[in-house]
C-alpha cells in the first residue's frame, strides 16, 4: 500500500498469450471417422508393431490436414502457418517409421492423393461444406481401414496391397480381401450418410429436399451393404437391421427438438455401434463352404491315385499314376471324405 491510501496496491498483471488459430480441430464428428475405421482395420487384420506409427501418422497428419485447410482458407496469411509447419514436421518420425517397417504401403498414397488435394482445394475456394468436399474427406477416411489390415497381414506378393493376401495368410476367423471389401462398404456406406444426417440437423434443418434425400440414402445403403456382405460370403441381416435404424433415426430426429449436443452423443452411440457390427461380422465368414463342390473349390484336393499332380482348384493335386488306392475297373469303390478338402473319386 502506498502512504496515505486506503486501497491495497495493484500489481502488475502479466497478460496471457493467447494461442493462434488453428492448432485443435474443432470438428467434433471427425474423431469418430479417424478411430472407426483405424481400429475395425487393426482389428481384422490382427495387431503389428506398425499400427503404433502408423496410428501417430494417421492422427498427426490430420491435425496437419487441418491446419492446411485453415491456412489456403486465409489465403496464406501468416497467422495461420505456424501449425502447418508444426504438424507438418511432427509427421516425418511416424512417416519414415512406417516406411521403414512396411515399404509397400506406399502402394496406397495414389488412393489417398486426389481426396486430399479436391478437400485442401476445396478449403481454398472456401467450399469445405460442399457436398464434394465431405465426400472426399469421408472416403479418405474409410480408407485407413483396408490400409491397417493390409499392414497386419504382411507385405501382399501382388503389384498392388488390396488384391492378394501372402500364402498362408488370411485375417481375423480367416478371412481376406473380399470380405475386408463388403466390410469397407458398410463402414463407408454409414459416414457417407452422416454426410446428409448432419445437415439435416443443423445447416439445412427444415429442408424437405435433404430430409428426404437422407432418408432415401440410408434405404439405399442398407440394400448396397447387404449385397456386399452376401457377395463376400458373411451374413448380411445384421447390416439391413442396422440401416433400418438408421433410416428411422434419419427420418425422426430431424422433426424434433433434439439439440446439437443430444444428436451429437447420438452419433458417438452410432459409430460405436457400427463398429461391433462390423468386427462381429467375419466370426460369420465359413471359408470351407468354397472349398466345396468335389474339391473345385479353393485349396480343395482331388486324388486320383500317386501319380503326377494336376490342378483342379487353388493348388489342387490330383494324382492319375499307377498304383492308385482306388481302382478304374469294374466295382472300383469310391471314396468320398466330408470332414476335409480331400476327395477320392474313380
Amino acid at each position: 500500500m502506498t502512504q496515505g491510501s486506503t486501497q491495497p496496491e495493484r500489481r502488475p498483471t502479466r497478460r496471457r498469450r493467447r494461442r493462434g488459430p488453428g492448432w485443435v480441430p474443432d470438428q467434433h464428428g471427425a474423431w469418430a471417422m479417424l478411430a472407426v475405421p483405424l481400429l475395425v482395420g487393426v482389428f481384422l487384420g490382427r495387431p503389428a508393431w506398425v499400427h503404433v506409427p502408423l496410428a501417430a501418422l494417421w492422427f498427426v497428419g490430420y491435425f496437419a490436414f487441418f491446419a492446411t485447410g485453415l491456412w489456403l482458407k486465409s489465403r496464406f496469411k501468416a497467422r495461420w502457418w505456424p501449425p502447418v509447419r508444426a504438424y507438418g514436421i511432427a509427421t516425418v518420425v511416424p512417416a519414415v517409421a512406417v516406411l521403414l517397417l512396411r515399404p509397400d504401403l506406399l502402394a496406397w498414397v495414389p488412393l489417398f492423393a486426389p481426396l486430399v488435394a479436391v478437400s485442401l482445394w476445396s478449403s481454398y475456394r472456401r467450399s469445405e461444406r460442399s457436398l464434394l468436399n465431405d465426400g472426399a474427406t469421408v472416403l479418405a477416411a474409410c480408407l485407413m481401414m483396408p490400409v491397417a489390415f493390409a499392414a497386419g497381414t504382411g507385405p501382399a506378393p501382388g503389384a498392388w496391397p488390396g488384391g492378394t493376401l501372402p500364402d498362408g495368410v488370411t485375417g481375423v476367423a480367416g478371412i481376406g480381401w473380399p470380405q475386408v471389401w463388403a466390410l469397407f462398404v458398410v463402414v463407408l456406406a454409414y459416414f457417407a450418410g452422416t454426410i446428409l444426417y448432419v445437415k439435416t440437423l443443423i445447416r439445412e434443418r427444415g429442408e424437405r429436399s435433404y430430409l428426404v434425400a437422407s432418408i432415401v440414402y440410408h434405404l439405399a445403403a442398407g440394400v448396397v451393404a447387404s449385397a456386399a456382405l452376401a457377395a463376400a460370403g458373411l451374413v448380411w441381416w445384421p447390416a439391413a437391421v442396422l440401416f433400418a435404424g438408421l433410416t428411422v433415426r434419419a427420418s425422426w430426429v430431424p422433426r424434433t427438438e433434439a439439440t446439437p449436443m443430444q444428436f451429437g452423443m447420438g452419433e458417438v452411440a452410432a459409430s460405436v455401434l457400427v463398429m461391433v457390427v462390423v468386427l462381429v461380422l467375419p466370426t460369420t465368414y465359413d471359408g470351407a463352404g468354397a472349398g466345396e463342390a468335389l474339391g473345385h473349390g479353393a485349396g480343395a484336393r482331388v486324388e486320383r491315385g500317386a501319380g503326377a499332380p494336376v490342378g483342379h482348384g487353388a493348388g489342387a493335386p490330383v494324382g492319375h499314376g499307377a498304383g492308385a488306392p482306388v481302382g478304374h475297373g469294374e466295382g472300383a469303390p469310391a471314396a468320398l471324405r466330408a470332414d476335409a478338402t480331400t476327395v477320392v473319386v474313380p
